[in-house]
């Protein structure tokens, strides 16, 4: 089989994840107030999520969610839960937090999100809100991800309805896998570009000076999209 009969699906699909969202957010967050690297973490933590779902939907679990709806509602009432507590864990550190002082010299040294001394240098704040209670260490930020992908469980609907209407019918399982594979590559470089450019010198200097602000604002959104998942 070809890649042409997939390329609308992959065009639709890279259009979507680039669209903002908690996805994007979450690994802003880890890369402007972290490291580069804490901010790929967190990426992987969010392609991670992305597969639990995209597999589910290519395997036909969204047929088992629609027949028992209250397993859907069950899903989207734990994802809002999550979403909101994340956000005012967010906004309950970032009003504890005091005026940065950096000076010229604190930001040359640790502006590069690419050496070892930038996540030690985070401020301390910063972790605590960062995600999960579950777990200090590297796999914070990979779970902050993973976590935050998950709380939404719209996207089961949509993975299914998208691999219902541009996925050929007669797609083999080795394609199917190589399709997924394709997604999330390119879900993966979408959030380490995204990892990559929020970690620039400039950027982390800007974001600590308003972090406090900036943390308000992060853990707002975060409340306002876990209250949209709140069923009605």
């Amino acid at each position: 089989m070809s890649w042409l009969p997939l390329l609308p699906l992959l065009g639709v699909w890279i259009l979507v994840v680039m669209s903002p969202g908690p996805d994007f957010l979450i690994v802003l967050r880890y890369s402007a107030g972290g490291s580069r690297r804490s901010g790929v973490r967190a990426a992987a933590g969010v392609v991670t999520g992305i597969g639990v779902w995209a597999v589910a939907g290519l395997f036909g679990v969204t047929v088992l969610v629609q027949r028992f709806e209250w397993l859907y509602t069950t899903a989207r009432v734990a994802g809002a839960l999550f979403l909101v507590a994340f956000g005012v864990a967010t906004i309950r550190a970032a009003r504890r937090q005091s005026p940065p002082a950096y000076s010229d010299t604190a930001d040359s040294d640790t502006a590069d999100g690419d050496t070892a001394s930038a996540d030690d240098a985070a401020p301390a704040d910063d972790a605590a809100p960062a995600v999960n209670p579950h777990g200090p260490g590297r796999l914070r930020e990979w779970r902050a991800g993973l976590l935050t992908n998950l709380a939404n469980p719209k996207a089961l609907v949509f993975f299914g309805a998208l691999f219902a209407s541009l996925l050929p019918h007669r797609t083999d399982l080795v394609m199917r896998v190589v399709t997924l594979g394709a997604m999330l590559a390119v879900a993966f470089a979408w959030f380490s570009a995204v990892a990559f450019l929020a970690g620039s010198p400039w950027i982390t200097r800007g974001y600590r000076r308003l972090k406090k602000r900036l943390d308000l604002l992060t853990g707002g959104l975060f409340v306002g999209m876990g209250a949209l998942l709140i069923p009605r």
